[in-house]
Order: C-alpha cells, then structure tokens, then sequence
C-alpha cells in the first residue's frame, strides 16, 4: 500500500452497515488500506490483513488517529443506551472531527439519520432542506453531532458529506429480524389496511447504505447531506410480501377510526399493565403513514444508482425467513 490517499479510516467499521461497507470498499478493485476501529474482537472474515487493519479507539475518550490517514468514515454511534447517547453521538463525534483535523484528514463522512428532521407521521415529502425537530435522545444527538460536523469542518477546511438513511432493512440471524412481524401477519390472513389515504413506508436494504456511503467517500463534493431511502406505498410493500410468501395479497380495508381506536385501546393497555399490545397506537401510525423521505438527490448528484433496491430486499428477507423456518 502507498502513501497517505490509499488510508481510510472506519469507525463502526464491524457493525452491520460497517462490515458491508468494509467488504465492499475491499473488493471494489480500489488499492486503498481500510483501518477499523473497534474496542471488542472484529469479525472473522474482517480480521487484520495487507489491505484491513485494526486500531483500538472509544469515542468517548482522548482520541488519537494512526498517520497518513486520508479520509474517516464515522458510522459508530449508539442507539440504545441513553445516557450514552451525548457523549457518543455528539460529544465523541466532535472529538474524532478534531482529531482528523490534528491528523491532517482531508475528508469526512458522517453517516446520520432521517430522525434528525423528527418529522411527524403525515409531513409530506421531507427532503434535506426540511426543518429540524428532534423528538428524543438519539435524534437529538445525531443532529448535534451532524452539526458538529459542519461546524469543525467548515472550521479546519475538511471536506465533508452527510448521509442519512431512513429505517435500514438488514438481516443478522440470530440477532436482527426486520419486518418478521408484519410478514407473520400478512401470512396469517389478518393483514388489513386502514383509512382511505395512500401510506408509504421508508425503508432501504444495508447494502444500498454501504454503497451510498462509499459514493460519497469516492465522490468530490463538499458539504452535501444526503437523504437515503428508497420508498414504497405500503399497498406495493404488502403485494411484494404475499407473493413472496405465496399467499393471497392482502386487499382488507378497515375504516381509519376503528384502526386509531385500536390502537389507542392497546397503547391505554400497555401502560396500566406494563405488558405488550399486538396492536397500539405507534403501529397504527406506521401503518397509516404518509410521510415520504427523499432519496434521489444522492442519484441526481452523484449518479448514484440504487444496487438492491426495496423490492429484492423485502424479497429476500422473506426468503430467508422461510427458510430458517420463522414464517
């Protein structure tokens, strides 16, 4: 490996968007030298090599980069833990951007979310223009972290892209299972649709994250946010699902008012007794949502060109559902 431009930086370069970026990035004939940050042990087929090395880091500490990096790729993040959720999503971001700035990193790629915008159920088409209402922890560390970064790098002449994808489909067995649910119900018969207006779902398969974050690490642009997502009405979203399942395409339409108080009925359950509801308000809100994110900007601008696509990833995930036995 040469100098300086072939060194990449990843940070949450062994979670399940990371390790498809990383796999991708090494295979795409590209000489470069991917460096992983990680605190445990990577995966197997992501162990040190010629082209991957390692390189322990916490982002909630005094961070030091290796040399001659070229460009970092900050995916790491935390989701699940809030009282960690600061100190990581904003706090370490800040400091992993001052610390490629001291290292002489020429360019930066944030991956963030669509919760940033914190829009509601029924806002329309939200591009990276709309305006920004956090509704919780996570959303609103991503968004200072996002704002971190445009500051800092602004700040020291980094070059920097934002890209923030909408609900990722990825399959991790034993671990992640997206969408078994609703394709259980849909299998079942007792599928139905409510109210008269037109829902949409947001979701885009991990493999088209990775890609998209490896056209922006390729590409020259500066200071771009990148909406990724490939949306479907939830009509075409359930066909895909019942053909997939060779079943009947569900086609029940249930007034939106018996829906709504469904679903306030099991969210009033939920709380006096601390269990779980098959059916509460939050679901009814997916399922009657139209709100669509806008994923083409990241095409118009950069030529980028969805590799999976929504459709072969539902298909696949209820492929591989059946075959581990779970619908």
């Amino acid at each position: 490996m040469s100098d300086e431009a072939c060194r990449v930086l990843v940070t949450g370069g062994t979670g399940m968007v990371g390790s498809h970026l990383v796999r991708l990035l090494s295979s795409d004939g590209v000489p470069r030298q991917l460096i992983l940050t990680n605190r445990g042990v990577p995966p197997s087929d992501l162990q040190a090599s010629a082209q991957v090395q390692h390189w322990t880091m916490d982002l909630t500490d005094r961070i030091v980069l290796p040399t001659h990096v070229h460009t970092v790729i900050h995916i790491a993040g935390e989701k699940r833990d809030g009282n960690r959720m600061w100190a990581v999503n904003h706090l370490g971001t800040e400091r992993l951007v001052e610390a490629a700035a001291r290292g002489g990193v020429r360019r930066f790629v944030y991956l963030s979310s669509v919760g940033v915008y914190g829009a509601p159920k029924h806002a329309g088409i939200v591009d990276a223009s709309h305006a920004r209402t956090p509704n919780n922890a996570y959303e609103a560390s991503k968004n200072a972290g996002e704002l971190a970064v445009r500051q800092l790098c602004a700040r020291f002449g980094m070059d920097f892209v934002v890209i923030q994808p909408t609900n990722v489909l990825g399959y991790v067995p034993g671990h992640v299972y997206p969408l078994l649910g609703l394709m259980s119900t849909i299998k079942s018969g007792k599928f139905a649709f409510f109210g008269a207006s037109e829902a949409w779902v947001n979701y885009v398969d991990v493999g088209d994250v990775a890609a998209a974050i490896a056209a922006a690490t390729r590409s020259r642009t500066n200071g771009a946010t990148y909406i990724v997502n490939t949306p479907a009405t939830l009509a075409e979203f359930v066909g895909w699902i019942s053909r997939a399942l060779d079943v009947a395409v569900a086609d029940r339409h249930i007034p939106g008012w018996i829906g709504a108080s469904a679903g306030f009925a099991g969210s009033l359950y939920q709380r006096l007794t601390g269990r779980g509801a098959p059916f509460n308000l939050e679901r009814y809100r997916e399922l009657t949502n139209t709100t669509r994110y806008e994923g083409g900007a990241l095409s118009k601008d950069l030529g980028f060109d969805y590799p999976v696509g929504i459709e072969a990833a539902v298909v696949r995930l209820v492929l591989a559902y059946r075959e581990e036995g779970r619908i």
